[in-house]
């Protein structure tokens, strides 16, 4: 009897509430209430998509599950896989298998007004600019060029066209990354005096894709510092860099796959981070912000986050992390298209702006200088024509 003072009110008397941050019940409650308007009433674009190897296999995977597109195009040069991925997909014979070099039947078709990349980094800018010049949005893989100016060109001309260029940073759609993000800026932690990241790879990539990659600072490390300037809303004013090749063949196509790396900002807040080719325990992925008022984190995710078993004296055994990136970052990609897609079909603003990617791609240029050379590189943005708010 001693608590029963405390029971309150009936819960039937309470209005049901439920935390935002369980953003798959909002799904549901969109669902079973039919919510219009958290569903597009566009017709569908009509896609083309370029490349189905790492993450041109993850976007037709969204895309085929996804009311809001229909693939009329894939381009890809392994033609012993054209029937195969027919199959597995069951797609209809109105989906045309083409070759590179057959492409510009995509760029003539007028009903085609979407082209999503995730071919090669050095075929990017070809495709991108004949999409444009032909008024197609693009979804590109990074990096949008191999070269900021290249880059540069290939938004000049999407702006000049009024077509779309998006520059696929999937990590800023992953749910757990936002919500820190959200946080920080309610100033849950106060001013940010450091912020980690750990990105390491798994499984080991391929020597071929390596070589194609653009490097690791513009093929991995542009991830880790687009979440830092992301998260902080600001650039850094100062990078240095150490890495080396502890891998033989790395070494042997002179890149690196084992980096750190520290990154100082105007606000006086400072960024270090660390990067591998190669985690032989899965895809390791942490993010911490701490500031005068606290800290906030997101660890590495796991398959099955409730499952633990405790055997013997060997203590708790937890599921391992996830294998690689398709899995830990599923939520992300899907999120990623949704916002795409919005942009495309409703006019929602661009997340991923023409100024933060370039920026990101001087960052990495800067960080593989120090690296390399050894020496800090300060950077300069007063002619980057940076906005006051960079995010």
């Amino acid at each position: 009897m001693a608590t029963k003072k405390f029971a309150g009110p009936s819960p039937y008397s309470l209005k049901a509430t439920y935390p935002e941050d369980d953003y798959l019940y909002t799904e549901y409650v969109n669902d079973v209430t039919c919510n219009h308007a958290s569903k597009s009433q566009a017709p569908p674009v009509m896609a083309a998509i370029f490349g189905l190897g790492r993450a041109g296999s993850i976007h037709l995977s969204n895309i085929m599950g996804n009311p809001r597109v229909v693939v009329k195009y894939i381009v890809d040069d392994r033609k012993e896989r054209f029937e195969e991925l027919r199959k597995y997909w069951s797609l209809s014979k109105d989906v045309c298998f083409i070759t590179s070099a057959e492409a510009d039947k995509v760029y003539k078709d007028k009903t085609v007004n979407v082209v999503f990349i995730g071919s090669p980094t050095h075929t990017h800018h070809d495709i991108v600019v004949k999409s444009i010049s032909n008024n197609k949005d693009v979804y590109c893989e990074k990096p949008i060029a191999e070269n900021i100016e290249d880059t540069r060109k290939c938004y000049e001309a999407a702006k000049a066209k009024g077509r779309i260029l998006f520059a696929a940073f999937n990590r800023r759609f992953d749910p757990a990354y936002r919500g820190l993000r959200d946080r920080v800026r309610k100033g849950d932690v106060g001013h940010v005096q450091i912020i980690k990241v750990t990105a390491r790879d798994s499984p080991l990539p391929s020597i071929d894709y390596l070589k194609n990659s653009g490097g690791v600072f513009h093929d991995c490390l542009v991830h880790d510092f687009d979440m830092v300037c992301w998260v902080l809303g600001e650039l850094p004013v100062r990078v240095q860099a150490s890495a080396s090749a502890l891998i033989p063949e790395v070494k042997a196509i002179d890149d690196f796959d084992t980096i750190a790396f520290l990154l100082t900002f105007p606000s006086g807040a400072v960024a270090l981070g660390d990067n591998s080719r190669f985690s032989a325990y899965g895809y390791d992925q942490r993010l911490e912000v701490f500031g005068n008022k606290g800290m906030v984190k997101v660890e590495n995710e796991r398959p099955c986050h409730a499952t633990e078993a405790l055997l013997g004296q060997g203590g708790v055994q937890l599921t391992p992390i996830y294998y690689s990136f398709p899995s830990r970052y599923r939520l992300a990609y899907r999120r990623e298209l949704e916002h795409f897609l919005d942009i495309v079909q409703k006019g929602t603003p661009m997340e991923v702006t023409s100024w933060q990617t370039l920026a990101v791609s001087k960052i990495a240029t800067a960080a593989e200088r120090s690296a390399r050379t050894g020496q800090a590189v300060d950077l300069d943005w007063t002619k980057d024509h940076i906005p006051a708010v960079y995010s």
